[in-house]
């Protein structure tokens, strides 16, 4: 694989990573309800839709090829949004409640 096709790669995992982690605060009450069967769909649904959107991303950039630093990438992505955008989401939860 090409020095190009790397960077291009890990560039849309990390913008993937900051899109699920997004995502999964946005969907948060949903992701964890109180009901047990809702529970069940939503996060099944979730994790599929997802990983199918992410196995097509690195279908179209790189063949499909899946590394170990994409999973580091990703999951630094992920924390960063959380850290950066932790204060956001703690005004959001507590002035609906």
């Amino acid at each position: 694989m090409s020095l190009i096709i790397q960077i291009q790669t890990i560039f849309y995992t990390f913008l993937f990573g900051l899109y699920f982690a997004l995502m999964f605060n946005l969907l948060y009450r949903v992701l964890f309800s109180k009901s047990l069967i809702l529970n069940i769909i939503s996060n099944f649904l979730f994790v599929i839709i997802n990983s199918i959107l992410y196995f097509y991303i690195l279908f179209k950039v790189n063949s499909g090829r899946i590394h170990i630093y994409l999973l580091f990438i990703f999951l630094i992505s992920f924390f960063l949004y959380n850290l950066l955008f932790k204060k956001i989401r703690w005004v959001r939860e507590n002035s609906v409640n």
